[in-house]
């Protein structure tokens, strides 16, 4: 018979070496490693955006289960983008309105469960908060930023972030870089050349307060502020400003505004027919490619790669001087 001491010897043997083995096993297993990149963007070229990362567990959560399937038709897409990393293999996503993801590398839509889509929305409308501004009326916007404030001013494409002064305007605010180093920033904005092109922009006041604005990019008129290297000023436009010669609004700087509220698409779903002309030449006299993509929604992609193209050779468009349209600037929330 076996005696006591050997059947204790023989279980501390057999426990030692499964416990070792247990080790072992766990030191060759690896879990699945992913991360998410969540991020919002005015446009695909655009450098500035607000992003959020989520790791392992709660990446796995929103993208397991989910399917994928290939299509041939371009969807609505969104202005948030996703990368995913799982196990060193990385994809590109764009989010659809609809809360899929779009990989336009490959031509799949990524389908995720209703509650990950559920969660990719709440994750998505927390960034668009930050990085967004507030439509306001310019009646509102003028007593925010009487004369002679200062405020901050955001370019949505670069991130370029420049201290400006309100120097004058009744029907929008005309404003001049406060210092030569604002004035160089301003510069860059435009790479490098004065233009009277709209631009999206957020202006932010000292109390941290964020508003949807636009902006051109031009020298004129008068001059306020010496020493800051900037000949004259330039023009700051909010919900329903107009320009010094007109009462209505001017539809390109109306644009911007709703591109730095992020919520371009629902502007130009409410435009006539005639105003979304004047919006497609006014993107072909700006060069903006990506405004150009936006109000094209629903156009044969030939059409659109053919002024696409045609801006890439340099043909340059121009705006006919006409009368300037109406433009709704209430009841577009």
């Amino acid at each position: 018979m076996i005696s006591f001491v050997t059947r204790s010897m023989i279980f501390l043997l057999l426990l030692t070496y499964f416990s070792v083995s247990s080790m072992i096993v766990h030191a060759d297993y690896k879990a699945p490693s992913a991360e998410m990149n969540i991020s919002v963007r005015t446009s695909p070229s655009a450098t500035y955006e607000h992003k959020m990362v989520l790791k392992n567990k709660e990446a796995l959560r929103l993208y397991q289960d989910g399917k994928e399937e290939q299509t041939e038709h371009r969807p609505v897409l969104s202005d948030i983008y996703v990368t995913i990393t799982k196990n060193n293999r990385t994809k590109n996503f764009r989010m659809e309105q609809s809360g899929s993801l779009w990989n336009e590398a490959e031509s799949t839509r990524l389908i995720l469960t209703p509650k990950a889509t559920k969660q990719l929305l709440v994750h998505a409308n927390f960034l668009r908060k930050h990085h967004y501004g507030t439509i306001i009326p310019w009646g509102e916007a003028k007593a925010l930023l009487p004369r002679k404030s200062t405020f901050s001013i955001v370019d949505l494409e670069k991130g370029l972030k420049f201290r400006v002064q309100r120097r004058a305007g009744s029907r929008h605010a005309d404003v001049q870089p406060l210092t030569k180093e604002d004035t160089k920033t301003m510069k860059q904005v435009y790479d490098d050349h004065w233009s009277w092109n709209r631009k999206a922009i957020v202006v932010v006041t000292d109390y941290n307060r964020k508003i949807a604005a636009s902006m051109n990019g031009m020298p004129h008129g008068g001059d306020g502020i010496p020493d800051n290297g900037f000949s004259g000023h330039f023009c700051v436009h909010f919900l329903g400003s107009s320009t010094h010669k007109s009462i209505h609004p001017d539809l390109m700087h109306q644009v911007m505004v709703y591109t730095a509220s992020g919520k371009l698409g629902d502007l130009l779903h409410r435009l006539s027919p005639e105003l979304l002309s004047e919006v497609f030449i006014g993107a072909l006299s700006q060069r903006d490619n990506n405004l150009l993509i936006a109000v094209s929604e629903g156009a044969h992609s030939e059409t659109v790669n053919y002024f696409l193209k045609q801006m890439e050779n340099g043909t340059t468009y121009r705006m006919m001087k006409r009368k300037n349209f109406p433009i709704q600037t209430t009841g577009i929330d």
